[in-house]
């Protein structure tokens, strides 16, 4: 056998090995609430997951890609991701840059008062094109300090966050190391020196 391909093969694998090793990049979207005309509240969501290859249309991933909430009525009653208390989402999905997966998440207020705080969105299509029918989102508060308010809308794309550079695994170096050492350690077997000898 060559010396050159008894060279490549643990180099291939190595190289191999080294790719598999390193973790996927996960694009990461923020999502902001759009009211209807005359109803209000503000807020955004972020999601990140590999299975983001698009910030506009992708779906369905993990119901734990959501890494940020925050949401406000406009009677001052907020919430965010720390408060959440409950969440059915089985997964986010996305269409023309809009959220059509249905999810409930029912959370504490922030500060903490008596009372309810939901955020709903009732599932939507993606039609081909693609275009969304995106099913309306209805957010809910109804506490003593805050009063009562309901506001209808949807979850609209805003922007990508950039990717954070993400250093290999430290198991990653090691075994990248130890199989040069192995490389190094066979050309020895295979000098001519040794050979003569």
């Amino acid at each position: 056998m060559p010396a050159g391909s008894s060279i490549a093969a643990p180099f291939s694998a190595a190289a191999l090995a080294l790719c598999l090793a390193l973790p996927a990049s996960a694009m990461t979207v923020v999502y902001d609430w759009s009211p209807y005309p005359g109803q209000g509240g503000s807020g955004s969501l972020s999601l990140s997951d590999p299975g983001i290859t698009s910030a506009t249309d992708f779906g369905p991933i993990p119901a734990s890609a959501l890494i940020a909430l925050n949401y406000s009525w406009d009677n001052g009653a907020s919430i965010n991701l720390g408060s959440v208390l409950g969440s059915h989402a089985p997964g986010w999905t996305a269409c023309a840059g809009m959220l059509i997966s249905g999810f409930q998440i029912s959370a504490a207020s922030v500060p903490s008062t008596p009372g309810i705080f939901s955020l709903t969105n009732i599932p939507g299509v993606c039609l081909p094109g693609p275009v969304a029918v995106a099913g309306p989102g209805w957010n809910l508060t109804i506490s003593l300090p805050y009063g009562a308010e309901s506001n209808w809308g949807n979850w609209s794309y805003s922007h990508t966050v950039a990717a954070a550079i993400v250093p290999a695994p430290a198991a990653a170096w090691l075994f990248t190391s130890g199989m040069l050492g192995l490389l190094g350690l066979r050309r020895l077997d295979q000098s001519p020196e040794k050979n003569v000898l």
